[in-house]
């Protein structure tokens, strides 16, 4: 015994401290150090010296480009957010952390400025620089660096429309309901852009001779917050397309005024170490968020508008509470990098953060740790199916032959849990050489048939280059047995005998074949030994095939 519980203990630790990470093999599944070309195509992003570094990076860590994630946002509901990435918009499954799409910025011209001299289509290839989703999360609006606005219909790659600027570029755009779009197309006006029928209309709305640097919105599109290239910050009504309220005297940061979404406040930048959170009804109603590194970049509100996330330029990302000013939480980026990207779930659960560096993290604010599909990816859930040999801890059985199904879920490597159930046939060696009776029947020679139950929690290493899968685990449950004559003529049973257990078992899986052994105490037949040899299935082998996108 103390042989076993050595090599168990060795096996243990061995487990916990050899964990490597991979890096992802696919353009659905990114790795750690994969991004796109300025065409769409995958290519290396970091220089050779970081690889070894990367494999270490935070649990958090989602996915490289190789241009900066300039911006990100959430549709409404949670179920998905968007990332920009090189000259494309990834929309994310947020229940998996997978890609669930990818759209192009690259789109045939609909306007004059994108026609050559013949008057062919040019394609336009250009990086977002915001996005935004319908409340019924349908369409999804990005402003791209190139003087244009594009609109793509969630779910259908073809279908996107795509608006010409008449500046020098789009400061600006947001969603006035899901069917409007209030967009600065000069720089200097307002106009509100809509279909009627299969027209597309585009109107002039309000004229602010000071130029437009940004333009916020709550969720109705009723209110909208426009800063001007002067300072001034307005708050207009655009059902009557009036100005509301107007503040003064704001810094133009890197850091744009934002609205809340509930649209009682919006933060703005009175330096480049304070940030004011000021009531849209009251400018004398205002909070002070103060950091002696800085803010960088960008700043946003919780959902719920009680909270702020910001960058630091210290390569901090810092959440505040509004109401005490205090800092609540901080995540720290790696490589010396800055957040150029933020927003919150609407649950409140994550942070998403894009990056000068082109990183992207999924912030885990409450609930389970995020898990990148590229670690999950390697250790896959799986059914179990064995056979397997356990003493009978007697001199009159040979043994008995074992069925078992089980289940493991690998939540978080390198820890497992798992349950399984199984039936068990003893049969004897030689004449019994009791006589048992039971209701004045006797039983010769019987067989002993069991039914287990139970639950497992181990450790795994895993090497992904064998496809190798070392364990140890332990386990607790319940069985009951019961005596049984085969005979056709004379058939009985035994009452049945009740018993707990716990065991200690350790194996190896290569690809689907699995072979593991160990201990178990029984309660009514104390130390027996066992052996299993099977196949584990995964699970996302019984799955639906869904659509190839």
């Amino acid at each position: 015994m103390r042989k076993f519980f050595c090599a168990f203990f060795i096996l243990f630790c061995f487990s916990l401290f050899a964990q490597e990470g991979d890096s992802a093999d696919s353009a659905l599944n990114p790795g750690l150090t994969e991004g796109y070309d300025n065409y769409g195509n995958f290519e290396e992003s970091l220089p050779e010296n970081q690889q070894k570094e990367e494999k270490d990076v935070s649990q958090d860590y989602l996915a490289k480009s190789s241009t900066a994630v300039n911006a990100v946002a959430w549709t409404h509901d949670g179920k998905y957010f968007a990332t920009s990435w090189n000259n494309s918009i990834i929309l994310w499954s947020a229940a998996s952390n997978t890609i669930e799409a990818i759209y192009s910025n690259s789109v045939s011209g609909n306007s004059e400025s994108h026609k050559d001299a013949s008057g062919k289509n040019l394609v336009s290839i250009a990086d977002a620089s915001s996005i935004e989703f319908t409340s019924d999360g349908r369409y999804m609006l990005s402003v791209r660096d190139d003087n244009t606005a594009l609109i793509h219909a969630v779910g259908s790659a073809s279908d996107a429309t795509l608006i010409s600027g008449t500046g020098s570029s789009i400061p600006a755009a947001v969603y006035a309901s899901d069917y409007k779009i209030i967009i600065a197309l000069d720089g200097q006006n307002l106009y509100e852009s809509y279909r009627m029928g299969n027209q597309h209309i585009i109107e002039e709305k309000l004229d602010l001779a000071d130029g437009v640097w940004a333009v916020s919105s709550n969720p109705t599109g009723k209110r909208i917050l426009v800063t001007s290239e002067s300072g001034a910050i307005r708050l207009i009504d655009t059902t009557s397309w009036s100005v509301v309220s107007e503040f003064e005297c704001y810094t133009l940061t890197r850091i744009k005024p934002r609205l809340a979404k509930d649209g009682v406040h919006f933060v703005s930048a009175k330096d480049q170490n304070t940030l004011t959170v000021t009531s849209v009804s009251d400018e004398s109603d205002f909070y002070m968020l103060e950091d002696p590194a800085g803010f960088s970049n960008v700043a946003e509100f919780s959902v719920d508008g009680s909270k702020i996330v910001v960058g630091i330029n210290t390569g901090l990302v810092k959440i505040f509470d509004i109401n005490s000013g205090f800092e609540e939480n901080s995540f720290q980026l790696m490589y010396g990098d800055s957040a150029k990207s933020l927003a919150f779930s609407p649950d409140g659960e994550y942070v998403i953060i894009g990056t000068e560096q082109g990183y992207i993290y999924r912030w885990v604010l409450n609930g389970e740790e995020f898990v990148p599909e590229s670690q999950r990816s390697a250790l896959q859930n799986a059914l179990v199916l064995s056979l397997g040999y356990s003493r009978l801890n007697s001199d009159y059985y040979m043994g008995s032959a074992i069925f078992d199904v089980g289940y493991k879920n690998y939540f978080r490597p390198p820890f497992f849990w798992g349950l399984n159930a199984n039936i068990g046939v003893g049969s004897p060696g030689s004449e019994f050489p009791f006589t048992y009776y039971e209701g004045g029947e006797s039983l010769s020679s019987p067989f002993v048939y069991s039914h287990s139950i139970g639950g497992m929690f181990g450790l795994v290493y895993y090497n992904k280059k064998l496809d190798l899968h070392v364990f140890s685990e332990a386990g607790l449950g319940a069985t009951v047995r019961i005596l049984y004559n085969n005979s056709f003529r004379y058939a009985h049973a035994s009452k049945p005998y009740f018993s707990g257990y716990g065991e200690l078992l350790v194996g190896a899986q290569w690809k689907w074949a699995r072979l593991w052994g160990g201990v178990q105490f029984d309660t009514n037949l104390h130390w027996l030994g066992k052996v299993h040899v099977g196949v584990a299935m995964p699970t996302r082998t019984f799955r639906k095939q869904g659509k190839t996108e």
